[in-house]
């Protein structure tokens, strides 16, 4: 693999680690009631710390605990397998799905944030 790919890929290996650990913390100090911004979900028209945005977190931590296990596991994975020497499809599977997992369940915990709420 060219160097150049190599340098990318564990720079979107750290960005999806970084984004993993981000889920990882909010999913957790949500569960424990302690979350505060710059962690946590960001709700329209919720204040952060009000008991409408504790019930929001307690509704989707799980998701956002999870979301940042998968994330952070696909980082690793990425960086492994982008300092071993695999086929360039290998790294492209777990950037593009890394994205689909944190991204994804980033939303579905904002969804079941909200729908806490109603």
């Amino acid at each position: 693999m060219h160097v150049g790919l190599i340098v990318l890929f564990v720079l979107i290996a750290l960005a999806l680690i970084a984004g993993g650990l981000y889920l990882f913390a909010s999913g957790l100090t949500a569960r424990v009631g302690v979350c505060r911004p710059p962690l946590g979900l960001r709700l329209a028209g919720i204040t952060p710390g009000s008991q409408a945005w504790e019930r929001a977190h307690r509704a989707a931590w799980p998701i956002l605990f999870g979301g940042g296990v998968l994330g952070a596991a696909h980082g690793i994975a990425l960086a492994a397998t982008t300092l071993m020497d695999a086929r360039l499809s290998v790294p492209i599977v777990f950037v593009v799905s890394g994205v689909i997992v944190e991204a994804g369940l980033w939303l579905v915990a904002r969804g079941a944030g909200k729908a806490s709420l109603s």
